[in-house]
């Protein structure tokens, strides 16, 4: 079976969010059953003669006119960047001023004005473009814009990708080309190009109140789909990784353990991969560190350092899998 990468309509928004605010967005609807594909997806990854482009079916082209008509009725609004996919569209939607109107009225009136066109085609009244409710992901931090809008620009892309190679359970290497480094992984190599990828660290030094804003920012980061990156050494990290996890969130987990020729994660840990929601990046130590690991069973401070900081590399960093 083919690997689903359309979001879940969440029937809950984040708490605490005000919807109503200034905020820049990136909403995902998907495509009513009964409705055909909004498009194609053609082209080749890594081609540039032939690279992946996306053919509009007709109600494809609805969706784009209508995102396109909404700042008549919403002048406050803008739409930095859309990618309409064959079973769902993304778009990023900029909310540039505080107002009285949700959020979720700017999305139902879009859905009413593409369903509405389903009539002028020739469709029964009460039928739906969309299935109910929308995803939601918001900005919250300064650096994250460029790659939602890059996120949304690569989805033709992964969608070949995944096509071509269904499934995460399998190793391969992860590249920065401009740091000239490449660490071994397995599982779901699209969590590297989530825009939301934050690292997990509890250090000693972290004052109670510096400790709750790095709680939020996770819980946040959660709620809003995106990726925790942390070898998860102590407790208090092991705490946030089982949370997130019970609570349908991806993971990062940088690992000091090789992987053997046949290597496949057990239990838990091969479920998560099966579901996309883990990847694993193998940090070798050097020698020294090594010779540590056998005798102790454990990494040392240092190359746990090593890893920490490896883990907000990759937060930070482009990676890309070969």
């Amino acid at each position: 079976m083919e690997f689903s990468r359309k979001r879940p309509n969440a029937g809950i928004r984040c708490p605490g969010h005000d919807y109503r605010s200034r905020c820049i967005y990136h909403i995902v609807l998907n495509k009513a059953d009964s409705i055909p594909d909004f498009s194609a997806v053609k082209g080749i990854p890594g081609d540039r003669q032939w690279p992946p482009i996306v053919e509009l079916s007709p109600y494809g082209k609805i969706i784009g006119k209508v995102l396109s008509s909404l700042k008549s009725s919403f002048p406050f609004i803008s739409i930095l960047r859309r990618c309409i996919m064959p079973d769902h569209v993304h778009f990023v939607i900029f909310i540039r001023k505080a107002t009285e109107i949700h959020l979720g009225e700017i999305i139902r009136e879009m859905k009413r004005r593409c369903s509405s066109s389903l009539e002028m085609m020739g469709h029964e009244p009460e039928i739906e473009f969309f299935i109910p409710g929308y995803h939601d992901t918001f900005l919250t931090g300064k650096d994250q814009l460029k790659k939602m809008l890059a996120y949304v620009s690569d989805n033709p892309r992964r969608h070949l990708l995944r096509k071509s190679k269904p499934g995460w359970i399998r190793k391969f290497i992860i590249e920065n080309a401009e740091k000239n480094k490449k660490y071994e992984a397995y599982g779901n190599w699209d969590l590297l190009s989530e825009f939301q990828r934050v690292p997990v660290k509890v250090s000693r030094k972290y004052t109670p109140s510096e400790l709750r804003g790095w709680k939020k920012l996770w819980y946040i980061t959660i709620l809003n789909d995106g990726v925790l990156v942390s070898p998860f050494i102590n407790p208090a990290e092991k705490k946030v990784r089982d949370w997130a996890i019970d609570n349908g969130g991806s993971i990062i987990y940088l690992t000091y353990k090789p992987f053997p020729e046949k290597y496949k994660p057990q239990g838990k840990m091969f479920d998560l991969c099966a579901e996309g929601r883990l990847l694993i990046i193998f940090i070798p130590p050097d020698e020294k560190e090594a010779e540590h690991i056998r005798e102790k069973g454990s990494p040392s401070y240092s190359h746990c350092r090593k890893m920490n900081s490896i883990a907000k590399e990759i937060a930070d960093l482009e990676y890309h899998p070969l």
